[in-house]
């Protein structure tokens, strides 16, 4: 049986007294059939009254129980909340939510209005009283208040104020069940007289309060502590996620993308949120950086699977990174079964003189997010801007040690082969001037000299190409010496 319930309902289950509410309820109800039918059949109008009110409690008691938050998980898990009709109140409300949000089950229905709430607890208070004061008679000592058979019974609509509105609305339940009570005493019900004493007057009215009290008493001390074993598996779940981010920041290496998806899955399971975006912001032109404005690079989104949210991501990012200031809205959602939950959106610019990172988190809650998850998305998103600023240094130490390899492969060329090729140039321009003055003083040896004045004319074009080549190669590896080399090359006079 215990199989079909959730695990995060059977741990509310622990830390919840709402379940102490129903099985009060119950006891009570089934304590009150064997009173009044244990008495024997009788002819009397009071005994036929009571039998009509086990028949209403009977349907009361159902109804509370089926419409009860603590049991809805139950009946949702059995199939049974379309057969009866009912629909919880966060039908497509996210689990983060309910396991960041609801704190303690209370005992009756809630529904979207909370005056419509005040209004069942009352309508139970009343129904409660009436039930009591009409079966005050059946006993006779006392004919009011605890000797009723469904005094006990009624004391339950007490608790279950107070384990919904704490020391208010017990003392209210406890001050309204107790009205009955002296009407009881003033104004008897039909049945056998009694003249009542101070016993039983003080110990008709003093037990609901006393035990309403206790009750909220207990509930706080509960709440407190739900409150404190929440803060303090918040505190575990985001250190485990901020781990995992920096897992991942090192394993990822220079895979920026991979970095991104990841670390806004892991932020999105440790924060519960329904959605987180990522998104990198760069300039249109580092030139025109000022004119032209920033867009956004790239964009990385991580959803849950059955998230309701509208997507306005795209919007926001635009809005945050035109303003370069944190945005924290809260949208109510218009849609059937979320009564009271809304959008809630928090984006947090990280600035290196713009923005250069903007990570946003979105989620269906009944509030805001608050300074929790404000700090949580600010220590992870800082650890990937951490990341990322790594990265674009690695990148950017790679490019000046390719830079610097290739200066200082343009420099020897620029100081051997160059040198050695212009050299060798010179050389061949030397020795065909000198042929061909040669040629001119011996008319008779002209005809010798010639084909060796023309293969040294064409040396001195080669050399010239292959110096040219050179200079090519250089420009290519280096071009910011572009200007040192023009200059060489002109006073080599190429």
């Amino acid at each position: 049986m215990l199989r079909i319930i959730p695990d995060t309902t059977l741990r509310r289950l622990r830390s919840t007294p709402s379940y102490f509410f129903l099985i009060w309820r119950w006891s009570m109800w089934l304590y009150a059939l064997v009173v009044i039918l244990g008495s024997g059949p009788t002819y009397s109008p009071i005994y036929h009254t009571c039998v009509l009110l086990l028949v209403v409690t009977l349907l009361q008691t159902v109804v509370v129980t089926f419409y009860a938050p603590v049991f809805q998980p139950l009946l949702a898990r059995l199939r049974l909340l379309s057969i009866l009709r009912i629909r919880p109140r966060i039908a497509s409300a996210s689990q983060s939510a309910l396991e960041d949000e609801v704190e303690l089950f209370t005992p009756l229905l809630r529904t979207r209005s909370r005056y419509r709430d005040i209004a069942i607890y009352a309508l139970d208070v009343i129904i409660c009283g009436l039930v009591t004061y009409y079966s005050g008679p059946f006993s006779g000592h006392p004919n009011f208040g605890n000797g009723s058979p469904f005094y006990r019974y009624g004391m339950s609509t007490a608790f279950a104020a107070a384990l919904a509105y704490r020391y208010p609305g017990g003392i209210a339940a406890a001050i309204g069940y107790d009205l009955f009570i002296l009407l009881g005493i003033l104004v008897p019900a039909p049945g056998p007289a009694y003249t009542p004493n101070v016993i039983d007057i003080a110990g008709s009215l003093i037990d609901t309060p006393v035990a309403a009290l206790l009750a909220a008493f207990i509930v706080s001390l509960l709440g407190s502590y739900a409150q404190s074993k929440k803060r303090e598996q918040e505190n575990g779940r985001w250190q485990r996620a901020l781990l995992s981010v920096g897992e991942t920041i090192v394993r990822a290496g220079s895979d920026k993308e991979r970095l991104l998806q990841k670390g806004a899955e892991q932020i999105r399971q440790g924060g519960h949120f329904d959605r987180v975006i990522i998104a990198l912001v760069g300039a249109h032109d580092d030139e025109r950086a000022e004119s032209a404005g920033h867009e956004i690079e790239s964009c990385v989104e991580a959803d849950r699977a059955d998230s309701p949210l509208p997507d306005r991501s795209k919007i926001t990012l635009e809005q945050v990174m035109r303003s370069g200031q944190k945005l924290s809205a809260f949208e109510r959602l218009p849609v059937a079964g979320q009564s009271g939950y809304g959008l809630a959106r928090l984006y947090l610019p990280f600035l290196d003189g713009h923005a250069r990172m903007i990570l946003g988190a979105e989620s269906c809650r009944q509030q805001p997010f608050d300074s929790k998850q404000e700090t949580f998305l600010t220590i992870a998103g800082a650890q990937l801007s951490i990341a990322l600023d790594n990265m674009r240094l690695a990148e950017q130490t790679l490019q000046l040690a390719a830079s610097a390899e290739r200066s200082r492969i343009a420099r020897e060329i620029h100081d051997g082969i160059a040198q050695l090729v212009y050299m060798l140039s010179l050389q061949a321009e030397t020795c065909v001037a000198q042929s061909q003055r040669i040629a001119e003083a011996a008319q008779e040896d002209a005809e010798l000299i010639a084909p060796l004045t023309g293969r040294l004319a064409k040396l001195v074009t080669l050399s010239k190409q292959a110096l040219w080549e050179t200079r090519n190669y250089m420009f290519s590896l280096k071009p910011l010496i572009r200007n040192r080399m023009q200059s060489a090359a002109f006073c080599m006079g190429i």
